[in-house]
């Protein structure tokens, strides 16, 4: 099997011939790696595209993330700054209002495609996810990686100011989520029309180690069942939360994405029970522990250890999250080494 037929064959509950490789984002690793910021890459003439392609390749993941490191980053038409300075680092990103009692209710969702195309690094990163198609072609799917709605209204407002708006002003973060919902939408079709095939919004701030459970499924959920359902479009549409969230995997998998990816803290084996064969299960190694600073015979033994718990249920060996800048590439190798080994 080529990638495209063997990621298909999982997220179909199909017959793979062995565990898929992907990692999340791994801009940071490229940026350090390369000794470029995100503003140089991104000005590149490709916008960094054959780095991104270079390592992945390197690396020979069957997905390949496009718009590396700068999930956030589109928030800069709404009035986010971004530091794009920082080499090894994610996109710093600034909150948008100064008041967002007074700012909230002045939002308009009906010129959002229009700020999203005039702004200058929302172009530059179409323009990567662009020449990543043209590079990679059909030999593997390319996945759009962006904060999802619930993460975007946080980083707007900044995270804790937005948990306090939760539990004293609802009916402003009702107002701020159906903004964000339709900024995420608007950016997901815009990484489509150029080129990718995988919608993950990622929602970190929606982790299990941050909110309850009834506050996932209150505000979380819901944005990100009206996200999938204005993207017919894409093929497949996956979902990643941080820290101890397998408690998100049910409600999730009743949303009806294609795949959860989860981190270090969510234990495989209950995961994969409570997906049910309805959603793959997209995970889970540590990458600010094992892989950063294990031997590679460590992180070959637990690669191989996740594979053997999935026994064949759908599930794509992966990084927790965003491995660090200075993971070692041998490291990495090791991931794709134990999905060779321990094919079907």
């Amino acid at each position: 099997m080529n990638s495209k037929e063997r990621v298909d064959a999982v997220l179909t509950h199909g017959n793979p011939d062995r565990t898929p490789f992907c990692l999340v984002d791994g801009g940071a690793w490229i940026a350090k790696t390369e000794n470029i910021s995100y503003r140089n890459m991104y000005g590149m003439e490709d916008g960094g595209a054959s780095l991104i392609v270079k390592w992945t390749d390197e690396f020979e993941t069957d997905i390949v993330s496009a718009v590396s490191g700068v999930f956030t980053a589109c928030l800069n038409a709404f009035g986010c700054s971004i530091n794009l300075d920082n080499i090894g680092n994610p996109v710093d990103t600034g909150v948008a209002f100064k008041d967002p009692e007074e700012e909230i209710p002045l939002l308009d969702k009906s010129t959002i495609r229009q700020k999203l195309e005039a702004n200058e690094f929302v172009q530059n990163m179409l323009k990567q996810s662009r020449n990543v198609k043209k590079l990679v072609g059909d030999r593997k799917y390319l996945l759009g990686d962006i904060a999802g709605p619930f993460t975007m209204a946080a980083v707007m407002v900044g995270v804790q100011d937005f948990i306090m708006l939760i539990m004293d002003e609802p009916e402003l973060v009702e107002q701020l989520l159906d903004f964000t919902t339709e900024v995420s939408s608007q950016m997901f079709k815009l990484l489509h029309e150029n080129g990718c095939d995988i919608a993950l919004p990622a929602e970190p701030v929606a982790s299990g180690s941050m909110i309850s459970g009834e506050m996932f499924e209150e505000w979380a959920v819901p944005s990100l069942k009206k996200l999938k359902d204005s993207l017919p479009e894409y093929k497949y549409f996956f979902t990643h939360v941080c820290g101890a969230s397998l408690a998100r995997v049910k409600p999730l998998r009743d949303v009806g994405i294609n795949a959860f990816s989860g981190d270090y803290l969510v234990d495989l084996d209950n995961a994969l029970t409570d997906a049910d064969n309805k959603l793959v299960i997209m995970g889970n190694i540590n990458p600010a522990g094992v892989l950063l600073t294990g031997s590679a015979d460590e992180i070959y033994k637990e690669a191989c250890e996740r594979i053997k718990t999935a026994n064949g249920r759908g599930h794509i060996l992966a990084t927790g999250c965003d491995m660090t800048a200075d993971t070692p590439l041998e490291n990495v190798k090791m991931l794709v080494k134990a999905c060779k080994d321990l094919a079907f």
